[in-house]
């Protein structure tokens, strides 16, 4: 996710004129954990992302705007590194163990062009690389061999997204809107990520077309969102099949001061494929922290 605009601390946070520029430089703490319960043999991890970066972002006029947004920084990690979703392990017949509970520091970017087409309509493309800085290797005494976890490299994540609000997005139940007042904070996007693993092995690729609402009670943002996600397989994982599942996501986010926004999310996907390397069932993917300007 994009710490400045996915939690509502996009760059200064007012109209710019044409050929007007602004530059906004950020820092974005997160803690966050992943809970992959869907698996026979579960997964989880937990890390805290420390981000540094800004967004460049020029007035086209007529309410246009065109932004870029560059992000980088540690991610202390405990547990599995972060992966694209739906990546099996493809293993032999032989039992396998949990991935074990250790500490790493990795590294982490994010990269993102954007469009402001009008107040309703936004286009963006982003790419998030992960660093992975060491194999994750475990020695199994009784059978005299090494069992790989992760490996050390680059993963890579390519994504565009477009989003249509039906409405100006103004809605706060703290001012006296009523239920029949979320039409103006409605909206319907269609976002596609294809991932790839360390040794450049097409993970797969998904599509989440996406329903979702915004509105605020007084200083207090809510966006809450779901919809079907279309998943395709890379060619690695010889037992998946395309599948639908269904994916959504619940933020909040909280100015603190003039600098310092707080947020929390929660992601949720449900599978109902329970074919082998998955299952059906849940993956979770909760965090909170802070964005400030500097």
């Amino acid at each position: 996710m994009a710490p400045v605009h996915a939690h509502g601390s996009h760059g200064g946070g007012s109209e710019l004129e044409a050929g007007e520029f602004d530059f906004t430089p950020l820092l974005t703490v997160e803690g966050h954990a992943g809970f992959d319960d869907n698996l026979e043999i579960p997964e989880k991890h937990y890390a805290a992302d420390f981000l540094i970066g800004g967004e460049f972002a020029w007035g086209l006029g007529n309410d246009k705007q065109f932004s870029l947004s560059a992000f980088v920084g540690p991610a202390l990690v405990r547990g599995g590194a972060e992966h694209f979703y739906g990546e099996i392990h493809v293993h032999d017949e032989e039992e396998h163990e949990a991935h074990p509970t250790r500490s790493r520091v990795d590294f982490k970017a994010y990269l993102e062009a954007n469009y402001k087409h009008s107040d309703r309509l936004n286009v963006q493309a982003y790419w998030n690389p992960y660093f992975v800085t060491s194999d994750e290797l475990k020695f199994h005494a009784e059978e005299g061999e090494w069992e790989k976890f992760e490996s050390k490299g680059v993963k890579n994540e390519l994504g565009a997204k477009v989003k249509y609000a039906f409405g100006d997005g103004d809605v706060d139940f703290g001012l006296g809107d009523s239920f029949s007042d979320l039409i103006d904070g409605a909206y319907v996007s269609v976002d596609h990520r294809q991932g790839w693993g360390v040794d450049g092995v097409f993970i797969g690729n998904y599509t989440d077309p996406r329903l979702g609402v915004g509105f605020n009670y007084g200083e207090i943002a809510f966006q809450i969102e779901g919809g079907p996600r279309f998943y395709t397989p890379g060619k690695y994982a010889s037992a998946l099949n395309s599948r639908t599942d269904w994916a959504g996501e619940i933020m909040v986010s909280r100015p603190v001061s003039d600098k310092v926004d707080f947020f929390a999310h929660w992601k949720f996907i449900h599978t109902w494929d329970n074919a082998e390397g998955w299952g059906d069932g849940y993956q979770h993917h909760i965090g909170t922290g802070i964005t400030y300007k500097l």
